[in-house]
C-alpha cells in the first residue's frame, strides 16, 4: 500500500473542493464547452482528489506544504 504524507491544510482542501464544484457546475450548465471544458473537468477531478486525500502531487514536487503535521493517509 502506498502511503502519502498529508501536505495540505484544511483551508486549502476546502478551497480546492469549492473550486472543483464550481468548475463542474459551469461545465454541466453549459457555460463552458469543448476542449476547454474537458480540460476543466480534468482539473476539477484532480482538485477533488487532492481535497479528499489531503495530498497534492504538485506540492510534493516543489517541496511545499500547507499542513504543519506529519500525518500519513
Amino acid at each position: 500500500m502506498i502511503k502519502f504524507k498529508k501536505n495540505m491544510s484544511d483551508f486549502d482542501r476546502v478551497v480546492r473542493f469549492i473550486v472543483s464544484v464550481l468548475l463542474l457546475s459551469l461545465f454541466f450548465i453549459g457555460e463552458i464547452r469543448g476542449v476547454f471544458g474537458v480540460l476543466l473537468i480534468i482539473v476539477s477531478f484532480m482538485f477533488s482528489f487532492a481535497s479528499i486525500t489531503a495530498f497534492c502531487p504538485f506540492y510534493k514536487s516543489v517541496n511545499f506544504k500547507t499542513n504543519k503535521s506529519d500525518d500519513y493517509l
